[in-house]
């Protein structure tokens, strides 16, 4: 295997003189040792979440807060999010935002590593990866999973369920075509949701009595997450846990 490293050490360096590679945030080219998706210096303007935060919803808290359970973010959620708690990378803004869009409609499948790297780290320092026994992907409707190619809920989850060392089970199913969260009001993207999920036939075994850990891209209102976590656990699962890459403020373009 030493033998052949470097081989491939001159078969990429060729491959990056014939197709350069570019960070997919910047844009610029990627130089020798740079081996991820998006610069250096890229990353560094990433401000991620660390120990002050809401864990109802995961928003992220000025520093100093500590740990909270009810924030300006989910104060007007009462009713909640259908989880025992949301682990969020960080805010949707800034250079997070974009790598988050760049994955979602830009066709960066890469990108989904880092994003599942932070969280897996986050699901580790606050004890999550130890209770959950499973990790689900939130479904896209069939349409837009093939207009757009991939899931990128999915791309998080599979490396994310590895750095748990948890089984990755895509059991949910979006059975309704919904509208763009993005585009509706907050009272509109509940009433969107309702009844949009439903647990594949014959995969209840799989969660039945088991802490589940839902994963999504961006979270804003909560209501997608509710409604697939409220599925899940009337399918039979013991609890959820939400882990997305963002947390955006209510009106934010997700």
């Amino acid at each position: 295997m030493k033998a052949l490293a470097p081989i491939q050490f001159i078969s990429n360096g060729l491959l990056d003189l014939t197709l350069p590679r570019h960070c997919a945030v910047s844009g610029r080219p990627l130089i020798a040792g740079e081996d991820g998706a998006v610069a250096p210096e890229v990353l560094r303007e990433i401000e991620l979440a660390g120990g002050d935060y809401c864990s109802r919803c995961g928003a992220p808290q000025g520093r100093g807060v500590g740990v909270i359970r009810d924030c300006l973010s989910c104060r007007d959620y009462r009713e909640g999010f259908g989880t025992r708690g949301v682990i969020a990378a960080g805010r949707y803004e800034g250079t997070l935002k974009e790598v988050c869009l760049a994955l979602k409609f830009g066709g960066e499948r890469r990108l989904a590593e880092p994003l599942a790297a932070w969280l897996a780290q986050l699901a580790f320092d606050r004890g999550v990866a130890d209770k959950i026994e499973l990790v689900v992907p939130m479904p896209l409707h069939p349409y837009r999973r093939l207009s757009r190619g991939y899931n990128q809920a999915e791309l998080i989850a599979k490396p994310l369920a590895q750095a748990l060392a948890k089984p990755l089970f895509d059991v949910l199913r979006r059975v309704e075509k919904t509208q763009r969260q993005a585009t509706l009001s907050a009272a509109q993207r509940k009433g969107n949701v309702d009844g949009a999920f439903e647990v594949r036939a014959g995969r209840t075994s799989d969660i039945e009595g088991k802490l589940v850990l839902l994963v999504d891209d961006v979270m804003t209102t909560g209501a997608t997450l509710g409604a697939a976590a409220r599925t899940l656990k009337k399918a039979g699962a013991k609890g959820v846990y939400g882990a997305v890459a963002a947390r955006a403020a209510l009106g934010a373009d997700s």
